[in-house]
């Protein structure tokens, strides 16, 4: 596994732009200064070292506090590919799971909203440690969103974004 020597060896780190930058020419066309990384298909960006590929925001970790995040990492703005160190904070995958989007797939427009087509109406329900809770039923997806917003402003603890 890489090591936080290697690392400061090959790349500079910027943790203000959460940018890495090459340190020493390798092959190819690659120049010292050029910026490394790609963003994949999930919105990651990774770094390639010694063949192995590695998100960039595991990089960032070990490049400032010298260890491999053994937890999950968490972008607290929810922008996957913002690895400046202050968008970082180390978590459970319960807790990483409070801070995510909307889900592609999501029909209400609402997160944490679904309609049941047995009763006509939208279900609200939240996740805490991998449990499902129901909160309720209503008429409308907004009164089941609303009813949401307040429980996770209970329940989920490490979300800092009011915005759920």
């Amino acid at each position: 596994m890489i090591n936080q020597k290697k690392i400061h060896e090959l790349f500079n780190y910027d943790p203000n732009t959460g940018i890495f930058t090459r340190k020493i020419k390798t092959t190819g066309k690659t120049k010292i200064g050029d910026i490394v990384g790609y963003d994949n298909k999930n919105g990651y960006k990774k770094i390639s070292i010694d063949n192995k590929l590695y998100f960039s925001h595991r990089l960032a970790w070990l490049y400032i506090y010298g260890e491999w995040p053994e937890k999950g990492l968490d972008h607290i703005n929810r922008n996957k590919s913002d690895n400046r160190i202050c968008n970082l904070r180390l978590t459970n995958q319960s807790e990483n799971m409070q801070n995510t989007i909307i889900r592609k797939n999501n029909t209400s427009g609402y997160k944490g909203v679904t309609f049941c087509k047995n009763t006509n109406k939208w279900i609200s329900q939240i996740t805490i440690n991998y449990q499902h809770i129901f909160i309720g039923k209503y008429k409308t997806p907004q009164l089941a969103y609303e009813q949401y917003v307040q429980m996770a402003k209970k329940l989920h603890t490490h979300n800092s974004v009011v915005n759920v």
